[in-house]
């Protein structure tokens, strides 16, 4: 773990976590607070190293420290259910492999998949002055672990864009890469979406997203590049440019979906279509956090209202019920569903469908106001 002024955090991180390791390290980067103190209770050896403006040169130190066969990485505002990783320690291969665990951004709700727990060898290191990368030998096995970290790292408004601040100017370090370095191209793309400043987003983005390095993140690139041109008031570049990831990638769910999405707002004929085939697809990316089943909840719920205003009361029940199945916590759906039932005359259907709403959303106002309407009846 690098950290730097974390006492807010390492009690919620490190503390509860420390029991689960053979060693602790912590690279300390220039705390004020008594983050080193912290982590020396938590029974970590706390190493000094004079921030340089490099996130891998700072972790690549603390590497050096290591005297176990694996070694798993954190953040200080990270997190982890202790007892998943002790269930998991058997599975730890003989042989040098590389672990992915899922990373799951709150409350944001993004899901990342990461490479967090990899062989103490020399020739596995971190890359990249800013988002590193691990860097290992081609043939190292990667697998997927069950494990899942939760970062909230971002879930201060204010925070997460002093992070966006300082993640581009440590991006933009180096003008000779800038341009030909696709990851940094998308990241800077990214983080310039990400602080709302699209007008100098689209260049960064256009270039990533014309480059093959990482189909997943060159398609994020096209995906944020539709949702500017959206906002800018282009809508045929946004079409075009999402026309373009579909006709590259006919089964890339992510894809379909913002087609079908953007095409509700302009041709909501041809919407239904793309949001159906978005359905059938996987819908998760864990490369730049695709939250699959948000991003099915959000298409069964636009598909349902579009069948509704077509007047297929049929298939907009059946859009309406996957809704309701992908988040049984949500009551929009089961009112949704409590209206269909009244326009057909089914009372005690919409009635179910209501109670239902109300066990998800007590006092959920609209469940109320057509409960009203069929005791006025």
């Amino acid at each position: 773990m690098i950290i730097r002024d974390e006492e807010q955090n390492l009690p919620k991180s490190l503390l509860p976590a420390a029991g689960s390791f053979d060693q602790i390290v912590v690279v300390d980067t220039g705390s004020l607070d008594s983050s080193p103190r912290i982590a020396r209770q938590a029974g970590a050896e706390v190493i000094f190293h004079k921030w340089q403006d490099d996130f891998s040169l700072a972790r690549n130190f603390g590497l050096k420290l290591f005297k176990t066969d694996y070694i798993f990485w954190l953040d200080g505002d990270n997190s982890f259910e202790p007892g998943e990783l002790a269930r998991f320690r058997p599975e730890l291969s003989l042989n040098p492999t590389v672990y992915l665990a899922e990373e799951k951004v709150i409350p944001q709700g993004d899901r990342i998949l990461q490479k967090r727990i990899f062989p103490n060898r020399p020739e596995v290191y971190f890359t990249g002055r800013i988002h590193e990368q691990l860097t290992h030998p081609a043939f190292f096995p990667v697998i997927k672990s069950p494990l899942q970290i939760l970062h909230w790292g971002y879930a201060d408004l204010k925070a997460a864009k002093a992070k966006g601040e300082r993640n581009l100017k440590l991006l933009l370090k180096n003008p000779l890469s800038c341009k030909t370095d696709f990851y940094i191209l998308y990241q800077t793309g990214r983080t310039l979406f990400n602080l709302k400043r699209f007008d100098e987003a689209v260049s960064w983005l256009e270039l990533a997203a014309g480059k093959p390095d990482n189909p997943s993140l060159a398609g994020h690139a096209r995906i944020m590049l539709s949702q500017i041109y959206r906002k800018q008031g282009h809508f045929q570049k946004a079409g075009a440019c999402l026309k373009t990831l579909t006709d590259q990638r006919p089964d890339y769910g992510p894809g379909r979906y913002y087609l079908g999405r953007l095409l509700a707002e302009l041709k909501p004929e041809s919407a239904a279509a793309e949001l159906s085939r978005a359905l059938e697809l996987d819908l998760n990316d864990p490369a730049w956090g695709a939250d699959g089943e948000k991003l099915a909840y959000t298409a069964a719920f636009l598909l349902g209202s579009l069948q509704k205003k077509a007047c297929n009361s049929s298939g907009a029940k059946a859009a309406f019920e996957k809704a309701a199945g992908i988040y049984p916590r949500r009551p929009e759906p089961k009112v949704e569903l409590a209206r269909l039932a009244l326009a057909e005359g089914q009372n005690k259907a919409a009635k179910d469908y209501l109670a239902l709403a109300l066990a998800a959303a007590p006092g959920y106002r609209s469940a109320l106001k057509l409960i009203d309407r069929i005791g006025a009846q």
